[in-house]
């Protein structure tokens, strides 16, 4: 989990980030240039974002606006170190804390944050994504009337715009599927492993293969739900849905008759 701290205080960022850097699994690095930040989460990939208002540089206040404007695809979670006066609403920032804030209540913050599904700033996006989730299923070949294939449409716009949740054990995302879909997590876990085997048998080979290629299982014929949503989402993220490049004139070439489970 990547986590970048750019706060006015150099002592507290690093206090964060000495508790933080503790806890397996955490990637941390402060930025205490506020010009700088952007390009540090860019460059660092970072799922979180510790922001202060104060930033020497450039106003913390102004990168989140910058940052509401960009829309860039994997937006961090961001708490927002802020007199709470100084803040408009709606605030595009997931958590807010006051300046008196300690470090150990900014770290238990962060904690909070890294179990959210999606950033704040990833939301006005959420829609597309999964129309284009939806159109890669469709490319894939997979029957539209299978409840799973709603589930893995919600479950990979989630994936696509918050890679932080690759890190999530499976069934952790699987509820929060169910959460939002009035189930069960079994019940999403079953009608996506139903999906997938149903797509590996009667969907389109030809980009079945374009897609997956040789990360296919060659003893079970298919991959695993989460092989399957990682690949998938990775494709979302490149832009690798759109692949009208490679169909015919003829778009029903994708609906031909069943093919038998791929042996890569």
């Amino acid at each position: 989990m990547r986590l970048l701290i750019a706060l006015a205080s150099l002592g507290a960022a690093q206090a964060v980030a000495e508790e933080m850097s503790l806890e397996d699994g955490w990637q941390v690095c402060v930025e205490a240039d506020g010009r700088r930040v952007v390009e540090r989460l860019r460059d660092t990939d970072a799922g979180l974002l510790a922001l202060g208002a104060l930033l020497p540089g450039r106003d913390g206040l102004q990168l989140l606006d910058d940052l509401s404007r960009e829309r860039y695809l994997c937006a961090p979670r961001v708490l927002l170190v802020a007199a709470p006066e100084l803040l408009r609403a709606p605030c595009p920032a997931d958590a807010v804390a006051p300046l008196c804030a300690s470090p150990r209540r900014l770290c238990a913050l962060l904690r909070i944050l890294a179990k959210k599904p999606l950033p704040k700033l990833a939301a006005a996006r959420v829609e597309a994504t999964e129309a284009a989730a939806a159109a890669l299923l469709n490319e894939l070949g997979l029957n539209a009337s299978l409840k799973g294939r709603d589930y893995a449409v919600w479950l990979l716009s989630r994936l696509t715009l918050s890679p932080m949740l690759e890190a999530w054990p499976v069934r952790e995302l699987y509820a929060a599927c169910a959460r939002e879909r009035h189930t069960t997590p079994a019940a999403v876990e079953r009608c996506v492993r139903v999906a997938v085997e149903a797509l590996f048998t009667q969907g389109s080979m030809r980009f079945i293969e374009r897609s997956f290629g040789a990360t296919v299982d060659p003893e079970r014929g298919k991959p695993t739900n989460r092989a399957f949503l990682l690949q998938l989402a990775q494709q979302l993220r490149s832009g690798g849905y759109s692949l009208a490049d490679t169909r015919s004139e003829n778009s029903s070439e994708i609906h031909h008759s069943p093919a038998a489970p791929t042996r890569v």
